[in-house]
């Protein structure tokens, strides 16, 4: 391992060591159960709402939501699915409009491409986007998120304030990690602002998705980050029990790692306790003849993740 050549606070470190001793297993038992069970809005799925925060935090005499955050790292990383490489990685995020607890961790696909994994780091900054919210701190194990996560991060326009954090004791903004980004103003582009609705036109052209879904699938595709290829998709799931989840693209400057609609949308079937056994149908929602398409990459990954699903692509109407 190549040493750390940012210095830990070491009284954060024995704080933090103390904590989890003393009440880390109660933590962990507690913010399980509220993850567990995110009642009947998707968008809740992963998230300590701040009401809920706040009394752990009472409760368990925490000096701060991000002592909170860091006991709550052993929950977010159970939930990491890594068939491949069995090596589980977790992330909590504290929202900087609610104060809410966002829990994420790794996904990996047997039977699809590396690339298609989603980092833990990635699946936090997509489930507060989802949510239409920013991220404040981001708490993870060891403060140095990959390469690929803090380009991700990084896409946010909110990223120069981010605050990474650790149970070692480091503290740390994103831009000592990642001096010299790579930025959306590269390309003339303004950063991310989740919930801003940059395509507001969206329509789907085919009549014969169910009017719930087409509802949804243009509510999330109108706030797709798609400013480089100018191609808005979306993707909804329709799961077993009727239940209804989707998410949008969130491209990156550097192309590669943009998120598909897919990958988003996975987040959100994770976020919800669900499995892909569970998704019966899937739309993606398109730009027809865009820069680009992704309806094979949409078509493999699900063949991959859930083979029995029902796959459908329709076309926007207008706005991209």
């Amino acid at each position: 391992m190549i040493e750390a050549p940012f210095r830990a606070d070491e009284t954060v470190a024995r704080r933090m060591a103390e904590l989890s001793t003393r009440v880390g297993s109660a933590v962990e038992a507690e913010v399980h159960a509220l993850v567990e069970a995110p009642g009947a809005n998707p968008l809740d799925g992963s998230t300590v709402n701040a009401t809920a925060v706040a009394d752990l935090v009472e409760r368990h005499g925490l000096a701060s939501e991000r002592e909170l955050a860091l006991l709550a790292l052993p929950v977010a990383r159970a939930m990491a699915r890594p068939p491949i490489s069995g090596y589980r990685v977790g992330a909590v995020g504290i929202e900087r409009e609610s104060g809410a607890l966002v829990l994420g961790a790794n996904l990996e696909v047997p039977g699809a491409d590396l690339g298609l994994t989603v980092h833990a780091e990635g699946f936090v900054a997509v489930r507060a986007r989802r949510r239409s919210a920013t991220l404040e701190t981001l708490a993870v194990y060891e403060a140095h998120p990959c390469a690929h996560c803090r380009q991700t991060l990084a896409e946010s326009a909110a990223s120069d304030d981010l605050g990474i954090i650790d149970p070692l004791g480091h503290e740390l903004g994103l831009a000592e990690l990642y001096p010299w980004p790579f930025r959306p103003d590269a390309l003339g582009v303004e950063g991310d602002r989740a919930g801003a609705a940059a395509w507001p036109d969206l329509a789907l052209l085919a009549d014969d998705v169910p009017a719930d879904v087409a509802d949804l699938l243009q509510e999330v595709g109108s706030r797709a980050h798609a400013p480089y290829s100018g191609a808005p998709s979306a993707v909804a799931f329709q799961l077993r029990d009727g239940r209804l989840l989707a998410a949008a693209a969130f491209e990156s400057v550097a192309f590669n790692p943009s998120i598909t609609a897919l990958q988003a949308a996975l987040v959100e079937l994770v976020a919800a306790r669900a499995v892909p056994d569970d998704i019966a149908r899937a739309w993606l929602a398109r730009t027809a003849a865009g820069s680009i398409d992704p309806a094979p990459g949409f078509r493999a990954l699900l063949a991959a993740v859930a083979p029995s699903a029902e796959a459908r692509v329709a076309d926007w109407r207008s706005g991209a």
